[in-house]
């Protein structure tokens, strides 16, 4: 059985530090390239193995962590073409 973290944030590092513990090799990846994540996938742990997103996506089960949109949007990350929602509250 394979397993990738399609996030590798706080959440995706928390994830990642559990299956290490257990000495589970998971796959992480992100919309970046696996070298620019991969000292602190290493840091972790040798069970943490770095992959581009079409790689991952072909482990058997998948965590996908990634914030959503209006998550982004919220904290001001919002993508181009796109306007921070108001406040209704």
């Amino acid at each position: 059985m394979s397993y990738a973290i399609i996030g590798f944030g706080n959440v995706g590092r928390a994830l990642a530090r559990a299956f290490a513990r257990k000495g589970i090799e998971v796959f992480v990846a992100t919309t970046r390239d696996p070298e620019s994540f991969a000292s602190d996938a290493a840091a972790i742990g040798s069970e943490i193995i770095p992959k581009t997103l079409s790689e991952a996506v072909k482990a058997d089960i998948i965590f996908w962590l990634s914030a959503s949109s209006r998550t982004r949007r919220s904290r001001g990350r919002c993508p181009p073409g796109r306007e921070r929602p108001s406040s209704t509250r």
